[in-house]
């Protein structure tokens, strides 16, 4: 008589510990997979999972890393019949490509991009490509597909599109709440409205009682965005249809703006009982994570009245389904090593741009006439305005040329005075479309020493030289572009700063210094794009020397003045 086959889960534990071998070989490997991630994206996550203490949208985005974590956990488990296809070569072709593209974008991307990189996050762009590569390599293809949609998933940290959509949904939500809150206000007189403005209530409490404010942060946007984030993932590994689970996210969008409504009011409540005290400062800060628990909870518990249930157990191993396509992965861990290294190193330089943008993209800086004025040293005024550039960088464009006053300091001086045109609109792809250097060609000038340099905190500039043949005049060139908020909005500003190259003018400047790492992406750029600084007389160094220190400490005065200058919160805040 023979015995019945076992469960393809329940295969007998060898006597060697063959089982428990393979299972500790697939959780080491498992261990591995998420440190290398962690070592090479540790800023960029670090800077997500701060956000979630900040009371905006888009906080809840520090989730995402998570959550497509447990979701690829979920999905790891292979189906039933799945064709046993594997391949080391197939492996390597799909994964070593989205490795080296991810850290290119670490590596390269941030000295040709400047500050600009951090604006719209590329390195959360390039995150996904690195994460499957890992799993490619350490898990093989098979593996990759079955949880291609965890990777996917985590596109959505990236926070431009999540930004855009509350910068255009996120004042009519805060109305809509606002006039729900003034109904109910209406029945049940636990405060009153104040007249002309719906979104403020006055609560009588004590002699005077104190006004709250609907304001934006209390749309529920927070929880609305961390609810879609969250159950989007849980619907992913729920089965059913499509359909349903379309209806059981919507049901569960309106369940968490409706629980917002009942913190707000119960934030009125308590207001009007125990004071401001007890509804501003303790009960605000705790009862938006409760409300949006609760709605989660409760959705993921009424899911199979959706028709929705969770992915039962069944079907091969993850530990035979792993080791049967990848048996070792010991080379390729000793090549990924040694390139997570490489990509931390470059991701940690990314705190540079803490003082330019928020960690979702949002700029610190309050712009060039309120920020970049007053160098050490140095004064700027304004001797000239522009109008003819209007129809280059946009009707809302202003050109303005600025000229710098001052002694200067011991090592930093000039008897001729540089010059600054800073031109501020909102569509920064005008710059690229009438840039700097094919201006310069398009009327003639003759044009040498191109180069791109680190003029610190991400800012990166591009330094060159040329001279109108029809006068004679040479001027040494150093321009590079940023983003300044001004009145609530985004602008972006190129600097141009230019110092004209006269005979026999004392020019004092120190040596350059510069970061290997940082001059390493620079360099490697400049090859990239076909470009060559050309050799330099020792005058013409002197006065690249003293543009570029010049304009290094022009960016750090302006992100000096920039922090103690009032700035309009980012949006939700």
């Amino acid at each position: 008589m023979m015995p019945a086959a076992a469960a393809p889960d329940a295969a007998p534990v060898l006597a060697d510990g063959g089982v428990d071998h393979d299972r500790r070989v697939v959780r080491w490997r498992t261990l591995a997979a998420l440190g290398l991630v962690l070592v090479t994206y540790h800023t960029s996550l670090w800077t997500l999972l701060r956000g979630i203490t900040v009371d905006t949208p888009l906080a809840y985005l520090g989730l995402v890393p998570a959550v497509a974590a447990a979701l690829g956990y979920a999905l790891a488990r292979p189906a039933a019949g799945e064709p046993d296809i594997h391949d080391r070569l197939v492996d390597r072709i799909v994964g070593v490509p989205l490795v080296v593209a991810a850290l290119v974008g670490l590596v390269l991307l941030p000295a040709r991009m400047s500050v600009v990189y951090w604006l719209w996050r590329i390195d959360l762009l390039t995150m996904p490509l690195f994460v499957a590569g890992v799993v490619a390599l350490l898990f093989g293809t098979r593996m990759l597909w079955r949880t291609k949609a965890a990777v996917l998933f985590l596109f959505l940290a990236w926070p431009v599109p999540a930004r855009w959509l509350v910068s255009t949904f996120l004042d009519p939500l805060a109305d809509i709440t606002a006039r729900i809150v003034g109904i109910v206000v209406g029945i049940v007189p636990i405060a009153d409205k104040v007249p002309g403005d719906v979104t403020a209530f006055q609560i009588p409490y004590g002699a005077e009682g104190f006004r709250v404010q609907v304001a934006s942060a209390c749309s529920g946007a927070n929880g609305l965005v961390g609810f879609l984030l969250v159950a989007g993932a849980i619907a992913l590994a729920l089965d059913g249809r499509r359909r349903r689970k379309f209806l059981w996210l919507v049901s569960g969008a309106l369940l968490v703006l409706a629980l917002n409504v009942v913190r707000i009011l119960l934030i009125i409540t308590v207001g009007r009982f125990a004071g401001q005290t007890a509804s501003v400062d303790v009960l605000h800060p705790i009862v938006g994570l409760l409300t949006f628990n609760v709605g989660v909870l409760v959705m993921v518990l009424q899911a199979h009245r959706f028709g929705l249930y969770l992915r039962m157990s069944s079907g091969p191993s993850r530990t035979r389904a792993v080791l049967a396509g990848v048996p070792r992965a010991r080379r390729a861990l000793v090549m990924l090593v040694p390139l997570a290294l490489l990509g931390g190193f470059f991701d940690h330089r990314l705190t540079d741009y803490d003082p330019i943008a928020s960690s979702v993209g949002t700029p610190r800086l309050a712009g060039f006439a309120r920020s970049a004025t007053r160098p050490p040293g140095f004064e700027a005024q304004v001797v000239s305005t522009f109008d003819n550039g209007r129809r280059f960088f946009g009707q809302d464009s202003v050109w303005l040329r600025y000229a710098f006053r001052g002694t200067g300091t011991p090592d930093l001086a000039s008897d001729v005075a540089p010059l600054a045109d800073v031109i501020t609109t909102s569509n920064l792809q005008a710059f690229s479309d009438f840039g700097l250097e094919a201006c310069y060609q398009f009327h003639g000038y003759d044009m040498d020493g191109v180069r791109q340099v680190d003029l610190g905190n991400g800012v990166i500039g591009t330094v060159l030289r040329w001279s109108d043949p029809n006068n004679g005049l040479r001027w040494t060139t150093l321009y590079w572009i940023w983003a300044v908020r001004q009145g609530g909005q985004i602008r972006y500003e190129r600097v141009v700063l230019l110092l004209n190259e006269v005979d026999g003018a004392r020019v004092v400047a120190p040596e350059l210094t510069e970061d290997v790492a940082g001059e390493f992406a620079l360099r490697a750029d400049e090859l990239v794009r076909g470009r060559s600084g050309g050799a330099l007389t020792e005058r013409q160094l002197q006065l690249r020397s003293f543009l570029i220190t010049f304009g290094r400490r022009l960016v750090e005065s302006a992100t000096e003045r920039s922090a103690r200058l009032p700035i309009p919160r980012e949006p939700g805040q």
